[in-house]
C-alpha cells in the first residue's frame, strides 16, 4: 500500500488478532500514529488457535450457502484477498525469525462412501456456479498426491488452497507493525468509547486511561465490545485443536480437509488437526470428549499417526456475525469496524486491512469489501449456523 495523501491521523486499534495486526501494520505503514490496544497478548487469540488455512476455493464451494445473499460476493472477497498473500508472505518473511509456511500447493478432500461422493457431485456444481477450479480424482491418484492417507474412493482436490504458519504469521505481523512505527498497549482492554460531538473520539482503558484518536478501529474477535449495537455483536464459535510431532515426510504433503476434520503439516515437522464447531461456548478449555473424537478422526484419516498421543491441545474462539459475513467499514463517524472473519481470520486479513485503510481516510470501500459495510440488511437476520 502507498502511503496515504490524508494528513497523518491518531488512529486506535482495538483487538490484535489477524485483523488488528494486519490493520495496525498496513495503517502505520501509510503513515498514521497508531495506538494498538489489547486485553491479552499480541496474536495470542484465534489467530493463535487457528490453522491458517488459506482456503478461499473449499470455504466457497463446500462450507458457503449458496442461498446466502452475499454468496458470490463473499466467495470473490475469499478469492480476492487470497490474491494477495504471496505479496504479503515476501514483505512479512524479512519481520519473521523463521518460515512462515506459506503455501498454495492445493487441499484435498478425501471421499468415502456414497454419501460423500453425492456430496461431492454438490461440491463440483456449487463451484461450477461460482467460477472456481475443484477437480475430482479416483483413490488411485490420491494415493500417488497423498500416499500417507487412509485408502478412500477418491478425492476433491483445490488446487488454489493453501496455508501459512498461523503462529509464525502472529509474530511477523507484530514485528512489521512495530517497525513501522505502531505503539502497543497490550493487556490493557477497552473499557468504553469516548465521544465527543456526534462522534468517537478514543477510548476509555480499563485501567481507566484515555487514548484519544482521529478514528477508533474494532477489530476486536469474539471479544467485542459490551455498547456495540446488537446487530454487529460477534458470537463466538469455539473450535478446539490438536498439535502432533511427527517424523519428517510422516505429515501429509497437502492441506486435507475433510468434511469433518482438517490436517495440516506446519515448519518444524508438526501436524495439527481439527477443529470442533462449538457455538456459544465462551470459555477456551479443551474438554476430553471432543480431544478423542477429533484424536480418532485424525487417526482414522492418517494411519502413519498411529497410535501416537498429541502434544499439544488447545481452542479459540472464532467470530461470527449475524449473517457469518465480515463487518467491514464505518458504523459511526469516528468507528470503524474491522472484523468477522469468522473461519476465515487469516485468509481475509489483506483485504480487511485495505478497508480499513479507505474507510479510516474516508475514502470508498474497495469494490469486493462494499457488500460488506455494518449496516446491510443482514445482519438484522436470524443467527444461523
Amino acid at each position: 500500500m502507498s502511503v496515504s495523501n490524508y494528513s497523518a491521523l491518531r488512529i486506535v486499534v482495538v483487538g490484535a488478532g489477524a485483523a488488528g495486526l494486519s490493520c495496525a501494520w498496513q495503517l502505520a505503514r501509510a503513515g498514521h500514529a497508531v495506538t494498538l490496544v489489547d486485553r491479552g497478548e499480541l496474536g495470542r487469540g484465534a489467530l493463535w488457535a487457528s490453522g491458517g488455512m488459506l482456503a478461499a476455493g473449499f470455504e466457497a464451494s463446500v462450507e458457503l450457502d449458496l442461498h446466502h445473499d452475499l454468496a458470490r460476493a463473499f466467495s470473490d472477497l475469499l478469492q480476492a484477498s487470497l490474491d494477495h498473500w504471496g505479496d504479503w508472505i515476501h514483505a512479512l518473511q524479512g519481520y519473521s525469525a523463521g518460515p512462515l509456511g506459506y503455501n498454495q500447493d492445493g487441499a484435498v478432500t478425501p471421499l468415502n462412501g456414497e454419501a460423500e461422493l453425492a456430496r461431492a457431485d454438490r461440491v463440483l456444481a456449487q463451484a461450477q456456479a461460482l467460477g472456481i477450479t475443484v477437480e475430482q480424482i479416483d483413490g488411485a491418484a490420491l494415493r500417488s498426491l497423498e500416499p500417507g492417507l487412509a485408502s478412500a474412493d477418491g478425492a476433491l482436490v483445490f488446487p488454489g488452497d493453501g496455508q501459512l504458519d498461523n503462529r509464525a504469521l502472529a509474530q511477523a505481523l507484530t514485528s512489521a507493525a512495530f517497525a513501522a512505527g505502531c505503539r502497543m498497549e497490550m493487556r490493557s482492554g477497552v473499557k468504553a468509547l469516548r465521544r465527543r460531538g456526534g462522534a468517537v473520539t478514543g477510548v476509555e482503558l480499563h485501567d481507566g486511561r484515555a487514548l484519544e484518536a482521529d478514528r477508533v478501529v474494532l477489530a476486536t474477535g469474539a471479544q467485542g465490545l459490551a455498547e456495540l449495537p446488537d446487530p454487529v455483536t460477534a458470537r463466538p464459535v469455539k473450535g478446539q485443536m490438536l498439535g502432533f510431532e511427527v517424523e519428517p515426510g510422516q505429515g501429509p504433503r497437502h492441506v486435507v480437509r475433510g468434511f469433518s476434520i482438517y490436517l495440516c503439516s506446519k515448519p518444524g515437522h508438526r501436524v495439527i488437526a481439527g477443529a470442533t464447531v462449538e457455538p456459544d461456548v465462551y470459555d477456551t478449555e479443551t474438554t476430553e470428549d471432543a480431544q478423542q473424537r477429533l484424536l480418532a478422526l485424525a487417526r482414522r484419516t492418517l494411519p502413519g499417526l498411529g497410535d501416537m498421543a498429541p502434544v499439544e491441545h488447545w481452542s479459540g474462539l472464532r467470530p461470527a456475525s449475524k449473517d457469518l459475513m465480515p463487518l467491514l467499514g464505518e458504523l459511526e463517524p469516528g468507528l470503524i469496524m474491522a472484523g468477522g472473519g469468522y473461519r476465515n481470520g487469516v485468509l481475509l486479513a489483506p483485504v480487511i486491512a485495505a478497508a480499513c485503510l479507505a474507510a479510516v481516510t474516508d475514502r470508498p470501500l474497495p469494490d469486493t469489501a462494499q457488500p460488506f459495510t455494518p449496516h446491510r440488511a443482514g445482519l438484522r437476520a436470524r443467527r444461523d449456523h
